[in-house]
């Protein structure tokens, strides 16, 4: 082999290894970025399994409905698509005091469009300590269709 040859060999594999080491740290950050977007739309399905059983219930009227800035979908409970969705609520409190939330949450893409009817009513828990920690009543306004048995 050449001198020639040498340099060329080191540079190449200096050059993939560059490439290479480049690729790896973009996929860790687009998981830790994945991961963190996911726990801010799943921590309102944590937050409604703690109010179901303490919480107070509400009517909300929708105001605004938001996707996420790069249409995050994933796979629901039982397989189907679901959607993340911001769901900006005004609703009055049990003490007659008036609220509003912005709730990230997931959505089946298949009950998308009724979240976009004007003026659409759904049903909250919210913590009369923490008016602001509030989540939809899975129970009375459905996230995901029911499944047949």
């Amino acid at each position: 082999m050449t001198p020639g040859m040498v340099e060329w060999e080191t540079l190449l594999w200096v050059f993939f290894g560059v490439v290479m080491a480049v690729v790896v740290l973009g996929g860790i950050g687009a998981v830790g970025y994945m991961r963190k977007e996911n726990g801010r739309y799943t921590a309102e399905a944590r937050r409604w399994a703690v109010l179901a059983q303490t919480g107070q219930p509400a009517e909300a009227v929708v105001s605004n409905v938001r996707m996420h800035p790069n249409n995050m979908t994933r796979g629901g409970s039982r397989g189907q698509t679901v959607c993340a969705l911001v769901l900006d609520v005004a609703y009055t409190d049990a003490a007659g005091a008036a609220h509003s939330a912005s709730i990230p949450t997931f959505v089946e893409d298949a009950l998308v469009p009724q979240f976009l009817t004007p003026q659409r009513v759904v049903h909250l828990r919210y913590d009369p300590s923490d008016p602001a920690s509030v989540a939809i009543d899975r129970t009375r306004t459905p996230l995901e269709l029911p499944r047949a048995d």
